[in-house]
């Protein structure tokens, strides 16, 4: 039987919820409150499944008091009984299973109480569980399912919400949030919008067996799911203390394109900087130290081109493939890397390559 406590400041409201819930039958009511503030020093020793809660109170408000007992237990499933609609999007936010109007209809209550007892009688999944996301942000960003199935978005919005809280990986104030994604539009506007993506991007991991993904604490958003990434991986690679030849392969076969190159998130420019920085500083590195050993040569060739096609103008790169070619002997290679290099040079920039480069073709 699951505990539940009732919060509104109308007793006759509450003397209805407690009959309607008693003739459903499967809850066991340990507390009704008149006032929200008595009814909150409460929760912390009564530890109820359901909380029963009004919006509209006198001393407090009821998506106020909702925020603040999450804090405490965010396993406790609430659900707003009001006369109210205007609050359903903004009660979403707090973690509220459903959102029930006044005056209440004992058909549509049983429909909750069933579902959340359906739901609670499911066994929690193991916590050495591995994480059955991957989010993917080289190039586009993808969420992927048991590692594989992308999930499909019910707006661009919605994915960009869910790429932003990832990538920042802490709590976000809502304000901040607005301001990055939804700039162009009224305060109103974007904080409805927010709500909005709150609510599906909550119902679409829900969907995928995520019950607790997004908590708000202190007008504060954060994911709290664990899931793996390449941007992970790739950071791992760059904390090792020495640069292996397997991790520039792997790194190779990680970095397909910048950091969110494809979406345009302007928030995501750093970090695209700082990750292309450090990649290319990883390959130099590889590149400095490789001492032409014949079972590794193979991956300097690789790794120089990929510095190539990070950055195709940086003429060292060039210089560095020309020298790999004539150094192997294969000549026809070096010079067309030359001509490419400097066919598009002239194309795009109006320019001509260095003396040092086209030295070395006259020499060989």
């Amino acid at each position: 039987m699951l505990k539940a406590v009732l919060v509104d400041d109308e007793f006759l409201a509450i003397e209805l919820l407690d009959a309607m819930l008693k003739e459903i039958g499967g809850i066991e009511i340990i507390g009704k409150y008149s006032n929200p503030l008595e009814g909150l020093e409460s929760f912390a020793a009564h530890k109820p499944d359901i909380l029963f809660l009004d919006i509209e109170m006198k001393e407090m408000n009821g998506i106020k008091l909702a925020e603040k007992i999450e804090s405490l237990d965010s396993k406790m499933d609430i659900v707003f009984v009001t006369a109210y609609d205007e609050y359903a999007l903004e009660a979403f936010n707090v973690h509220a299973v459903d959102y029930i109007l006044k005056p209440i209809e004992k058909s549509r209550l049983e429909k909750t109480v069933r579902r959340i007892q359906q739901r609670r009688k499911q066994p929690d999944l193991p916590s050495h569980k591995e994480p059955s996301l991957k989010a993917n942000f080289l190039g586009g960003f993808r969420l992927l399912y048991d590692q594989h199935e992308p999930i499909k978005w019910r707006t661009k919005k919605v994915k960009e919400f869910c790429a932003y809280l990832i990538h920042q990986n802490k709590p976000v104030h809502r304000e901040k949030i607005m301001e990055e994604l939804w700039s162009d539009r009224t305060l109103d506007k974007a904080s409805v919008a927010l709500h909005t993506s709150v609510y599906h991007l909550r119902k679409e991991l829900k969907n995928h067996g995520y019950h607790d993904s997004i908590k708000y604490v202190d007008e504060r958003y954060s994911l709290s799911i664990e899931l793996n990434s390449d941007v992970k991986d790739i950071k791992k690679i760059f904390n090792q203390t020495q640069v292996k030849t397997e991790d520039v392969k792997k790194l190779i076969d990680l970095y397909k394109n910048h950091y969110l190159a494809e979406e345009y998130y302007d928030w995501a420019a750093e970090e695209r900087e700082q990750l292309q920085k450090r990649t290319i500083q990883f390959f130099e590195k590889f590149i400095a130290t490789h001492h032409k050993e014949t079972k590794t040569d193979s991956i300097l060739k690789e790794a120089i081109e990929k510095l190539i096609e990070m950055d195709p103008w940086e003429e060292r790169y060039t210089i560095k493939l020309v020298q790999y070619y004539i150094y192997h002997e294969n000549h026809r290679a070096a010079i067309q890397t030359f001509n490419n290099y400097k066919t598009n040079l002239w194309q795009e920039l109006g320019i001509k390559p260095q003396k040092k480069l086209e030295d070395l073709i006259k020499n060989i």
